[in-house]
Order: C-alpha cells, then sequence, then structure tokens
C-alpha cells in the first residue's frame, strides 16, 4: 500500500530567488532511506506551493496538483567517494577569504544569510576541489539531535555544484540547474559535531555536468552524492568561462 505525505514549501528554503533549492527538495522525495537514490528533478518548484509525495514499493512520486516535479528512485551514483583530504589543508582553505561573489546570497545552502545553515564553502587551492566545514547547531536537528535527511541533500547540492566555479567544464558558458541528484548515506549528521564536505567536477558533455562529493565526520566517512547538472541557455546558474578561483 502506498503512503502519501502532504508537503508545503516554504520560502526559508530557497536557493534561486523565488525557487526552492533542488537538493532539499530532492531530499523531500527521497525521505529517509539510506540509498543509493536518485531524484530526477522535472519542474522548478516555488515557495507557497503544496506537493504530494506517494511512496511506493520501487519508487516515490512527487506531484503539484497533478503535475508529476519529481521521482525518487534506487539506483546507483554515477561517482565514488575520493581520498579524504587532509583536514590541515581544510582548515588553510577555510581561512582564505572566498574569491568571488556568492552566486544567491540567500540560498539555504550556500548563502550567508541569518537564515542559512552556516555552510562555508572554500576553493581547496589545487584547481580542482571545493572543501566545505559544517558544525550544525541545535536550530537544525530533531529532537534527537540529528540533522534531517533533506538538509544534508542541500548542503550536497550547493557544495557539488560549486565545482565548477573552481574547475570549469571545457565547454563553458550558458547557465546550469540541477537536473538529477543521488545520495548514499552510512551514517547519520549530528548537532554539535563538526562535518567537512569535499567536491569535484567528475565528467562533462554538451548536455550536462556530473560532480561528485564526500561528506566526511568524526569516524570517517558519513555519504556521498552527485549531481547532474543539465544545461541551459542561460537560465539558472551562470557557467563560468574561467575559474573564478584561482
Amino acid at each position: 500500500m502506498s503512503e502519501v505525505t502532504n508537503i508545503e514549501l516554504v520560502d526559508r528554503y530557497v536557493g534561486m530567488p523565488d525557487t526552492m533549492q533542488g537538493g532539499y527538495v530532492a531530499g523531500l522525495a527521497a525521505g529517509d532511506v539510506d540509498g543509493p537514490i536518485r531524484v530526477r528533478i522535472r519542474r522548478p518548484m516555488h515557495p507557497g506551493e503544496f506537493l504530494v509525495r506517494t511512496a511506493g514499493q520501487d519508487d516515490n512520486l512527487v506531484h503539484r496538483n497533478d503535475e508529476l516535479v519529481m521521482v525518487a528512485t534506487p539506483g546507483p551514483l554515477h561517482v565514488q567517494a575520493r581520498s579524504p583530504i587532509s583536514r590541515q589543508a581544510v582548515d588553510v582553505a577555510m581561512r582564505a577569504p572566498l574569491p568571488f561573489d556568492p552566486p544567491y546570497p540567500d540560498c539555504i545552502g550556500c548563502g550567508h544569510g541569518p537564515e542559512g545553515m552556516g555552510i562555508q564553502i572554500r576553493p581547496l587551492g589545487d584547481g580542482q576541489h571545493a572543501v566545505a566545514v559544517w558544525s550544525p547547531t541545535a536550530e537544525w536537528g530533531d529532537q534527537n539531535g540529528v540533522i534531517p535527511r533533506n538538509l544534508v541533500w542541500a548542503a550536497f547540492d550547493c557544495i557539488t555544484s560549486w565545482a565548477i566555479f573552481i574547475d570549469p567544464p571545457s565547454s563553458s558558458g550558458g547557465g546550469a540547474v540541477t537536473g538529477n541528484i543521488a545520495a548514499e548515506f552510512r551514517g547519520d549528521v549530528l548537532v554539535g559535531e563538526t562535518y567537512v564536505f569535499q567536491s569535484w567536477r567528475e565528467r562533462d558533455d554538451d548536455r550536462s555536468i556530473i560532480c561528485g562529493g564526500a561528506l566526511y565526520g568524526p569516524n570517517g566517512l558519513v555519504a556521498v552524492a552527485d549531481q547532474e547538472l543539465v544545461r541551459t541557455k542561460g537560465w539558472g546558474m551562470e557557467i563560468p568561462t574561467a575559474p573564478l578561483a584561482r
């Protein structure tokens, strides 16, 4: 028997202006499963809308009224976790100022507004990786001090997409939006602990750009994710023609 969940979208969880952050809504579609699970985003979603998630035996379907907007399906990732970057190298990167302006200051994942999650992202300095440090506070956890999975998906969305600012694809220019995003979890993210993300551009072609990400906690690898950014003619995140961080 299918399980039906009603979801209200609120403006705190935007990415681009007036548009829900892709990783956040993908996490709502995926639910609390460990995965690997891939969420295909078929339509942009906006604050004030209502969704209905129908969890079936093989996949989750998310509708906005009668329109199918997301599909979450078990399936493999496009990437494997890379070896963790040393904490010393991450700390050096984090001490440096961000060498470019954040693309969306009010984004729940990478924005620096008062309602953001407090994630700081920086180029590692090797021309290939972005890194981030996150120490989630009690504001974001449940009654057991566990960070809801959809918020971790939101973090992965921003951190993986920022890889193209450091290592742009060979065919640059135009825009990109999240076409699909996938994750596999080996544990939970907890309030009061400090976590390190790393991301990289895995590969690209004329249609899309695939970026990977890994999340490490005090006891090692917590989760792996990938994001396929679909190229557009100007809408979405601008694809740089040269690295923004050198």
